[in-house]
């Protein structure tokens, strides 16, 4: 009995073979019992196999010869329906080996020849077919459980990779600005400072102020100066090129760190900068308070600065000194002190707009 098949209707005497075309026949104890019962069912055509449902089967033994075709024909049929169903070929070779080896090449796990000594080892080639049908599916399982795991691990890497994303981006972000915090400015200033030494290019840097601020601030309200501070920095972002690194300095305060970048550059950025903030505030409505804006520049070239943190003082010196003036928008600083970079006579109305009333 092949009961390691837990088929008890099996028998050595599964198949009869004929010895004068080849052909096999299942014999079967189950054979009597109807199509729905039984667990063995005999095919005796090509035609016949056609009209079959093969997800029934969990193997099939077949003739090297049909009445209307051949084994090969049959292993191809089954092999383009059921590429997973194991199929063993029984048959005569007549001598000649190619048989088998064709019958192999083509997809069958088995070739047994129509004798008394491969009939009796058909229960261990079944076997084998079946543990090698159980074995495929089992690692196919075990292929499409790693595939899910690897999509699994693939999309939790890339959310992971977006959160770290935006916490990187929140680190260095000025909440209120949306431009870079002081933090992530001295850490680009750091690395800017040492490659500009290492390669010798020239380096500016930008202190912008906003006059009077805090008298306005604390007139009208945290409100009306968050939305003034807004507006400085999306006019600051928008007319710095894409090198220029922006930032919110603190308070009123804003600044542009700007490498590899020449004076009369640096000079070009303020003069954009200050231009449509003069258009900005010309379009305020009545009642509205105007602010001017006053440039500090530095540029290691003129103020010959020792580190990059005396480069940001140098660029202080200059918008202070610029605050000062009546009609000077923005200075610059060199080994001598500061001088004008941009002067706008008709500035004089806004430097010198009205106090805000109590």
């Amino acid at each position: 009995m092949l009961s390691s098949l837990g088929r008890e209707c099996f028998s050595d005497q599964l198949v009869a073979c004929s010895d004068r075309c080849g052909a096999t026949e299942l014999i079967c104890r189950c054979g009597e019992q109807c199509a729905d019962d039984a667990c063995c069912m005999v095919i005796g055509s090509l035609k016949q196999l056609h009209a079959f449902d093969l997800d029934r089967c969990d193997v099939v033994i077949c003739g090297i010869s049909l009445p209307d075709g051949s084994g090969l024909d049959a292993l191809a049929f089954i092999r383009g329906l059921r590429p997973d169903l194991g199929v063993i070929i029984m048959g005569e070779n007549e001598g000649d080996p190619t048989v088998a080896v064709e019958a192999i090449r083509a997809g069958a796990l088995d070739f047994l020849e129509a004798t008394s000594t491969d009939i009796r080892a058909l229960p261990r080639a079944l076997e084998k077919c079946l543990v090698h049908q159980r074995i495929k599916q089992e690692n196919e399982r075990l292929q499409l459980d790693l595939s899910k795991s690897l999509r699994e691990v693939g999309l939790k890497n890339q959310q992971l990779r977006i959160a770290v994303d935006q916490l990187e981006a929140m680190a260095k972000m000025d909440d209120l600005t949306g431009l870079n915090n002081r933090r992530w400015l001295g850490e680009e200033l750091d690395r800017t400072w040492a490659q500009a030494l290492r390669n010798n290019v020239p380096i500016a840097f930008m202190m912008i102020d906003l006059d009077r601020f805090k008298a306005i601030n604390d007139h009208y309200g945290h409100q009306h100066g968050d939305e003034l501070l807004q507006q400085a920095a999306r006019i600051i972002k928008a007319n710095c090129r894409d090198v220029d690194l922006t930032a919110r300095y603190g308070g009123d305060e804003f600044c542009v760190l700007m490498p590899n970048t020449q004076a009369h550059e640096a000079i070009d950025v303020a003069r954009r900068i200050l231009r449509e903030y003069e258009i900005v505030n010309q379009k305020r409505t009545t009642g509205h308070p105007v602010i001017s804006m006053s440039i500090g520049i530095a540029h290691v070239d003129l103020s010959c600065p020792a580190n990059a943190q005396q480069l940001i003082h140098h660029a202080d010196e200059a918008m202070y000194a610029a605050k000062s003036s009546p009609t000077c928008q923005a200075m610059i600083r060199d080994v001598k002190g500061v001088y004008p970079a941009i002067t706008n006579h008709s500035a004089t109305s806004s430097k010198q707009a009205d106090r805000p009333t109590k």
